[in-house]
């Protein structure tokens, strides 16, 4: 099976570079014939010299992608391959001659590239997040879309489009919606393309923008919600810290609040987090073992820390650290442990001061009823 992957990239550049070659033999025939034979012909004048050339320095463009194996790659040369037999049925009302060579290589090129898709895993070599990378190539399939459709059909528009130039500019006047009208379709055909690069433009161009600055966007306002958190952490003392949530907790954290003691809550799990927030606690997103994270919660001016997680590993990890800061910065804390299971209590004895043992409680509560 591999024997076949490892030519994927040196057939896709081999084809691109068979584009190349038969767009520059396409001008050539351009410069000798123009006169009397392809006055109006798309494919053998400069426009269809240019469809292969464009086509070829993409699949040349993404040959490290596929030697890499990476899907962003695997995406790109399937479009890019679809893309190229699209336009080419849309040439045949036209065609001069029929690309053998060019037609066989593209199909072989999507034959193996779908035989081994599964091989196309490993991610990509941007660093950028899926989404950008995605929104990122389907910019330039819009562009490479635009320019090579309005090529094929530019004796349909007023005044024609016969040039690349031409060509993109009325691209990117489609795809921004700018709409000067200094090039109108005039034929259902062009204003059905017209229209179909409105809507993909407007998909790519958006949704590129949003998937970049969203992660900027995100980062800033991460940067802000922690400045006020550290604000708002900083003024705190004698209060209560919660490292961890479990809904046994629940009714006592509520109680707390109702009697106006000042607490937060330490949590790792985002669904916590965000339920506790919504209900108007102090919370903080963070691993409770982590020392800096319970230095920045105001351990050294706390009066109770609660070890209060569902998992009784993870409150002894934390129970080892709030020790240790007890120690060095605040003596008269109380350390205080939810424990589920009665065999954990001879662990962490030692460590707090206190060992809620939730087992010996719902056992008691169960035998007075």
């Amino acid at each position: 099976m591999q024997k076949g992957i490892k030519w994927i990239p040196y057939l896709v550049v081999f084809t691109g570079l068979y584009e190349i070659f038969s767009g520059i033999i396409l001008i050539d025939i351009r410069e000798k014939f123009i006169a009397n034979l392809v006055k109006e012909s798309l494919l053998m004048g400069t426009t269809g010299a240019f469809l292969p050339l464009l086509y070829g320095i993409f699949l040349i463009i993404i040959y490290r992608g596929l030697k890499k194996r990476t899907w962003t790659s695997w995406y790109m040369a399937m479009s890019f391959i679809i893309l190229y037999f699209i336009t080419a049925v849309l040439r045949t009302s036209k065609l001069y001659y029929i690309d053998f060579v060019g037609v066989i290589l593209n199909i072989v090129s999507i034959y193996l590239l779908i035989k081994y898709r599964k091989s196309f895993v490993y991610p990509p070599l941007a660093n950028l997040p899926t989404e950008a990378l995605v929104s990122l190539a389907l910019v330039f399939f819009s562009i490479f879309y635009g320019i090579a459709g309005s090529l094929i059909i530019g004796d349909q528009f007023s005044p024609h489009i016969t040039d690349i130039g031409t060509a993109f500019y009325y691209t990117v006047e489609v795809m921004t919606t700018l709409g000067f009208g200094d090039i109108l379709p005039v034929t259902f055909l062009s204003r059905m393309f017209t229209s179909s690069l409105v809507i993909l433009g407007i998909a790519s161009f958006f949704g590129a923008i949003v998937s970049l600055l969203g992660p900027v966007l995100q980062k800033r306002m991460e940067r802000v919600v922690n400045v006020m958190e550290n604000v708002e952490f900083a003024g705190m003392k004698n209060h209560i810290i919660f490292c961890g949530y479990s809904p046994l907790i629940q009714g006592l954290i509520f109680e707390l609040k109702k009697k106006e003691e000042p607490l937060l809550l330490i949590v790792r799990d985002q669904d916590n987090y965000t339920f506790l927030k919504n209900d108007g606690f102090l919370v903080f997103k963070e691993r409770a073992d982590n020392a800096e994270a319970l230095i920045k919660a105001g351990i050294k001016k706390a009066k109770q820390v609660y070890l209060s997680s569902n998992d009784d590993g993870y409150n002894v990890l934390v129970a080892l650290t709030v020790n240790k800061l007890k120690r060095e910065f605040n003596p008269n804390l109380k350390i205080s442990i939810f424990v589920t299971s009665s065999r954990n209590i001879e662990m962490v004895k030692d460590l707090v001061d206190e060992v809620i043992d939730v087992s010996e409680i719902l056992k008691e509560y169960i035998i007075k009823d």
